[in-house]
């Protein structure tokens, strides 16, 4: 997960979709995070989903904005 995750980029994010603007993505099982704002809490790999335009099942992730990122 952790090289995936160091590989990061706001070139990867457009070229996948993933709408992060605003968001802290922090992850709660390793020492990583993710651009500027509001913080969301969740696992690595579920973070890594999300950097990757996916939208995730309810109760995967914590904190203000995280209901942008469940599916409906």
């Amino acid at each position: 997960m952790r090289v995936l995750l160091d590989q990061v980029r706001p070139f990867t994010l457009r070229f996948f979709g993933a709408k992060l603007d605003g968001v802290r993505l922090c992850a709660d099982d390793l020492d990583w995070s993710y651009g500027d704002g509001v913080p969301v809490f969740g696992s690595a790999q579920d973070l890594l989903l999300l950097t990757y335009g996916r939208k995730l099942p309810p109760g995967h992730l914590r904190g203000e904005a995280s209901d942008r990122y469940v599916a409906a």
